[in-house]
């Protein structure tokens, strides 16, 4: 391989740096010129900004010898994690889910890039696309042995709850003005506390938390692959399952389909239960997305330009209105659907 590694680092495993050096202030240009300073590089590189993501930034790398790497960009508001980031996307090349990480400083990682097809929207409607994913869920859910440091947990409705108090009080980069739908933060507030009570007990695994088909990929074998391991942490498996179920739009006879794809088969209560949790995961999932982009929206410089999400949006929903404002707009219908849905079958 045409990395370089540092004295102090074995040849087969990450380089890890401490110091910080990427800012929030920098531009695309400035992000690609530290990408080109980077300690592992032998020789010149072809650096190549690639869109598609709506936080980060991603780069890919080309070497002299044609070797390709991903370059992720990024800050993450509310997780001081950079451990967890790095330790997840090690333990899931370690688990055959994801590439093997190269390097990585505080905000920035470089991956081995794959070489596959992304998954696209539509193909979250397919069974059997469905069940390949489920399968290397598990493959994940079933790893928190390949985690070798304390990582992160994750519990999206304190997220949420997070977002919701930012859209009431406003942002300093805002003149911590409101948010234009803090009217909708009560109620958000309300279905949140609600929903946080249908989930039972249950033993943390190692989770993606950010289950988005752009996440994921075939790689030359067929195999799915997940990358993108910032929200990477210790969760509830069933949030992974919901998200990809939300994403792709999955009627009652999916949702039950993917149940017995993850625990074969079950019924009665233990059904119900399942069922419950899962519709009540992928409400908070859009719920998620809707309050995560109303936040944005108060910071619309926090790293990524309005103009890189537009790029984004552009690829990953193309028709859509390219911006988080149309995003939030896009998702909050499939809120709402589900929520009437959950009351209908679990509340009434």
């Amino acid at each position: 391989m045409d990395i370089r590694q540092s004295d102090t680092t074995a040849a087969h495993l990450p380089r890890i740096e401490e110091i910080s050096y990427v800012r929030r202030s920098w531009t695309p240009a400035q992000t690609e010129a530290h990408i080109r300073t980077l300690p592992i590089w032998n020789g010149t590189i072809e650096v190549e900004q690639k869109f598609g993501g709506l936080q980060n930034r991603t780069f890919f790398v080309t070497t002299s010898s044609r070797e390709r790497f991903a370059v992720r960009v990024g800050f993450d508001q509310f997780r001081t994690r950079q451990t967890a980031i790095v330790q997840c996307t090690i333990a899931a090349h370690t688990l055959g889910v994801g590439p093997r990480l190269i390097y990585a400083e505080p905000n920035l990682t470089v991956t081995e890039f794959v070489d596959g097809t992304g998954v696209q929207l539509e193909q979250m409607k397919d069974r059997a696309i469905v069940k390949q994913i489920i399968d290397s869920m598990k493959k994940l859910h079933n790893g928190s042995h390949a985690v070798e440091e304390t990582i992160s947990y994750w519990w999206p409705f304190d997220s949420v709850r997070r977002y919701l108090n930012a859209m009431e009080n406003g942002k300093e980069a805002n003149g911590f003005h409101p948010s234009k739908w803090v009217e909708m933060v009560p109620r958000f507030r309300e279905i949140t506390n609600r929903l946080e009570t249908a989930i039972q007990p249950y033993l943390p695994v190692l989770t993606h938390n950010d289950m988005v088909f752009v996440n994921m990929i075939f790689d030359p074998d067929g195999q799915i692959m997940f990358i993108d391991w910032d929200g990477g942490a210790y969760g509830h498996p069933m949030w992974d399952v919901a998200e990809m179920l939300m994403w792709g739009e999955a009627d009652d006879e999916m949702t039950r389909y993917a149940l017995q794809c993850y625990y074969g088969e079950i019924d009665g209560e233990q059904l119900q239960q399942r069922l419950r949790e899962v519709h009540a995961f992928q409400i908070m999932s859009a719920l998620r997305l809707c309050t995560e982009c109303a936040e944005h929206i108060l910071d619309p410089y926090f790293f990524l330009t309005p103009e890189e999400v537009s790029k984004g949006m552009d690829i990953v929903l193309p028709g859509q209105d390219p911006s988080l404002d149309g995003l939030y707009d896009l998702i909050l219908p499939r809120f709402e659907s589900l929520l009437s849905q959950y009351g209908r079958e679990f509340e009434s």
